[in-house]
């Protein structure tokens, strides 16, 4: 009796062990985060896609986290997404690809002319792509429809990076990759460059705007997330020990900032009050 139940004991232990070892084995060979750069969420899918500098590919993220693979090996090194209906846009380093996300593949491409490191994109209401050269201190304007390219270059457009569309003043918000980067500001309508908002942060990479209107900037040299609130006089720097923070998301229906961890190969979602 005593034999069959020590025997029973080490049949269940090695179960446990086999069991762990799958778990383990899963998660190794599962789809997995390669340098997470942008996200935007899929209502449709009910998913976030992310982009991996890594592996050239998209992953597709549901709600509780879990990884999925969207498009494999499709892209150079895909940098900036953008979601407009049904279609995806994504920067690659010099040419935009527009992705049908119900079928996970490319129907155009858009060589953009000059480019060299295109990183981040936003659309304006006359849906105008506003996209972010790092490697080439610019801007460029591109129109879908027409193919009408344009170039903005001015001195403080210095490794420009995040990009963001502040509809209700017709004007973009841009960070740079370098030291004490100002908020910089180009107004949709007169293509005029401005300092928005002088700081004293450094390599700064994505930047949102709450459904309040605050506004949220990465930095890789401090560490952390900053806040503009509304009354847009002062940083407010309570979210520290962020590292490597890549383009931010604004996530509305549930209130939370959604941030790829580029060098953690990872995704960190921030409630909001």
């Amino acid at each position: 009796m005593k034999k069959s139940r020590n025997i029973a004991i080490v049949v269940l232990v090695l179960i446990i062990l086999i069991l762990i070892l799958l778990k383990i084995f899963v998660g190794f060979s599962g789809p997995k985060l390669n340098k997470p750069e942008s996200v935007v969420y899929d209502p449709l899918g009910q998913r976030f896609l992310i982009s991996n500098v890594g592996n050239g590919s998209i992953m597709a993220m549901d709600d509780n986290g879990n990884i999925s693979e969207f498009m494999s090996q499709s892209f150079a090194a895909p940098k900036g997404l953008v979601l407009k209906d049904t279609l995806l846009y994504v920067t690659d380093p010099t040419q935009i690809h527009v992705v049908d996300t119900q079928a996970a593949s490319i129907i155009e491409s858009y060589a953009i002319a000059g480019a060299i490191g295109l990183n981040d994109l936003a659309f304006t209401e006359e849906n105008l792509l506003y996209i972010t050269d790092t490697a080439g201190d610019c801007v460029y304007i591109y129109d879908p429809v027409t193919k009408a390219q344009e170039k903005i270059i001015n001195p403080l457009l210095n490794k420009p990076n995040g990009i963001i569309y502040d509809a209700p003043r017709w004007q973009m918000f841009v960070v740079n990759q370098s030291k004490h980067s100002p908020i910089i500001s180009i107004n949709t309508k007169t293509k005029e460059v401005s300092i928005f908002m002088d700081t004293v942060y450094s390599n700064l990479d994505g930047i949102a705007i709450d459904d309040l209107g605050r506004i949220y900037f990465s930095s890789w040299s401090e560490e952390m997330i900053i806040e503009i609130p509304q009354e847009q006089n002062r940083f407010i720097t309570d979210l520290k020990g962020i590292q490597s923070a890549a383009d931010i998301y604004y996530h509305k229906p549930t209130n939370e900032l959604i941030v790829p961890l580029l060098t953690k190969d990872r995704i960190q979602r921030i409630p909001l009050d």
